[in-house]
């Protein structure tokens, strides 16, 4: 057996058993960062993260983001007032955050997409010639700041700058995770690049929540099967691995979740590498309009009932899935989030939709859709459930994604029938 009780701060001596167990690496040493009661809790040391776990501070909370949303948790730190540093693992994601008496003062990331050079990018603070000529140049341990720099890139205010965006962005971006773990260290931590900011946390959580619900609206977009994504004549090995895998995979596939498998990219990660390719002008994303072959004399055909049937069939689906929702977050939230999607989907299906807006319970006036509806030219049916089945797709995305609904699957199951009666 292992002796457990003088691992603390340094490696733990396991035999070739245990390292198996445990799915160690060749390269792989571990080390014990809390012991308590039953519970013992181990870090992977050696070839794993890079983020310097503090062994020599305090444990005091471990949760699961599911039950416990990370927004919930930095309220909670803010409003204690507690330094300490705060540790987020999501598969191969590893984020951490390091506070001052509830402030945020630094954060880190292993993600590519959100390092110092893909940041400013994204803040136009820099260009992709910038990024990649200072790139051939960086060799680690430097720092990748101080190169921008030498070469006239950046000042150094603006550098200070670009590195308090970075922070932002890295925190901001950790509550777009529905899944997790979490753990915090109570008691003074120095950052390792002696960077230390004073960033408001209550700001960033606010924020952080607004961009959450923004990349749920862009995943809920690129998720539908009529959007296709193209590769433009942007130079590959200008852009990072992550980057040109996600181009070289478009030559496969045309959907995002055909990229997204072949990559072996989560969604959260597939779309914000979506954002960077976009921005730089290397993919475009396209809808797929579904071609209105019926002529407008045909509509006549489709009787009035049916229409109006259609659109409130396509409302009463809205209604069923907001309403867990709403239990939860309340008929104000998602109405807002709802009205943002609304505005966006309004501005291609105009005659149905513009001028409407999301109501307390989460879906539109029934009577006021099917009136429209009516009026429509062409199919009007096939309109109803392109407009309507946007905001379908995208209710149905953030029940499954939303961290307090344990099991979604019972409430699309309940409206499966209702569901497949409908044209999507």
């Amino acid at each position: 057996m292992s002796d457990w009780s003088g691992a603390f701060g340094g490696d733990l001596q396991l035999s070739e058993e245990q390292r198996a167990q445990l799915g160690l690496g060749p390269d792989d040493e571990v080390r014990v960062l809390d012991a308590a009661g039953s519970t013992i809790l181990l870090e992977r040391t050696g070839s794993a993260s890079p983020i310097a776990i503090p062994w020599d501070r305090d444990l005091v909370l471990t949760a699961e983001v599911r039950a416990f949303p990370l927004a919930d948790l930095l309220n909670v730190i803010h409003g204690s007032g507690k330094s300490g540093f705060l540790y987020f693992r999501r598969d191969e994601v590893d984020k951490s955050v390091y506070l001052h008496r509830g402030e945020v003062v630094f954060a880190t990331s292993n993600q590519v997409v959100d390092r110092l050079g893909e940041s400013l990018l994204r803040s136009r603070l820099i260009t992709l010639e910038q990024l990649r000529d200072a790139e051939k140049v960086f060799q680690p341990p430097q720092r990748f700041g101080k190169v921008l720099v030498q070469r006239g890139i950046l000042t150094p205010r603006a550098l200070w700058d670009g590195v308090k965006i970075q922070v932002e962005d890295i925190v901001r971006s950790l509550f777009s995770y529905t899944a997790g773990t979490v753990h915090f260290w109570e008691g003074e931590v120095q950052p390792d690049n002696v960077v230390r900011l004073s960033l408001p946390t209550r700001r960033l959580v606010a924020e952080g929540l607004q961009r959450r619900d923004e990349l749920f609206k862009l995943l809920a977009s690129v998720e539908d099967p009529r959007v296709r994504l193209t590769s433009l004549e942007a130079t590959p090995n200008q852009l990072a691995a992550n980057e040109r895998a996600f181009l070289e995979a478009l030559g496969s596939h045309d959907s995002f979740q055909g990229v997204c498998r072949q990559v072996g990219l989560d969604p959260l990660s597939g779309a914000r590498t979506l954002q960077l390719l976009s921005l730089v002008g290397a993919v475009r994303v396209d809808r797929v309009e579904i071609p209105e072959t019926v002529a407008s004399g045909d509509a006549t055909h489709q009787d009035e009932d049916e229409v109006r049937q259609c659109a409130t069939d396509h409302i009463k689906l809205l209604a069923e899935l907001a309403a867990p929702i709403i239990a939860i977050d309340g008929a104000e939230m998602l109405s807002q989030r709802m009205n943002g999607l609304l505005a966006d989907t309004a501005s291609r299906h105009p005659q149905l939709l513009k001028g409407l807006e999301v109501g307390a319970s989460g879906t539109l006036d029934p009577e006021e859709v099917a009136e429209r509806a009516l009026r429509l030219p062409g199919d009007r049916m096939r309109t109803i459930a392109a407009a309507l089945g946007e905001l379908v797709s995208y209710l149905e995305f953030e029940l499954r994604n939303h961290p307090r609904i344990q099991e979604p699957e019972h409430f699309l199951e309940a409206v499966e029938e209702l569901r497949s009666n409908l044209d999507f």
